[in-house]
């Protein structure tokens, strides 16, 4: 078990399962500035396939088990907490967080003259060794897919190089789920964040390698 203690921010990016195209869950997130712990607990049995098919066609026949996953800077879905295939569009939860300019290919400043001379090189080895090298939002990029095991997912990560903390957060921050058919990689479910806590904590969470 990992104390996480004082002071911690509790953000939750809730899946409502009648939005998000019947995922189900959360991902929470202890935020403090040394590090922060996030935690998914979501259940993709019942996932609404059919319209992830029917916004990517490479996803057709495939048995997705991994996902891509980032904090993105936007949320355009009013009365929502969360979405699904074109409600998780560039339109309506933008590129990633990146206000450090690590400029991998989806960052929100890719279009800016800071980053056009970059090359991105985020991966969990490269952020062990420089927290930089990833843009704030990359969490698949420092971490590695999501994996759902039996349509399930559940597990926790420790972020200690390059989160953003609690003081920078954004209400219109959502983490998008991008759906693995094979070189595809399309936005399939999406949840806004939401603080609910920022008083003093303590919080035991179990720690998943």
């Amino acid at each position: 078990m990992i104390t996480v203690s004082p002071a911690s921010t509790t953000v939750v990016y809730t899946f409502d399962p009648v939005t998000s195209g019947g995922v189900a869950g959360t991902i929470t997130t202890l935020v403090r500035a040394a590090s922060t712990v996030i935690s998914a607990d979501l259940d993709v049995a019942n996932a609404n396939w059919a319209a992830l098919n029917a916004a990517e066609i490479d996803c057709t026949n495939v048995d997705v088990t991994e996902y891509l996953w980032h904090i993105h800077t936007k949320w355009d879905n009013p009365g929502k907490v969360s979405e699904l295939t074109a409600g998780c569009s560039f339109a309506k939860t933008g590129n990633h967080l990146d206000p450090d300019f690590a400029c991998g290919p989806n960052s929100d400043h890719i279009e800016e003259p800071e980053c056009a001379d970059k090359t991105y090189g985020c991966n969990p080895t490269s952020y062990a060794e420089a927290p930089g090298v990833c843009e704030k939002g990359d969490l698949s990029g420092k971490f590695g897919t999501m994996k759902a095991v039996s349509g399930k997912i559940s597990a926790t990560w420790i972020d200690r190089g390059n989160y953003p903390t609690e003081p920078k957060y954004k209400d219109t921050w959502s983490i998008v789920l991008h759906a693995v058919c094979g070189t595809a990689t399309p936005r399939f479910v999406c949840a806004k964040g939401n603080v609910w806590n920022r008083a003093n904590t303590t919080t035991n969470v179990p720690l998943i390698t």
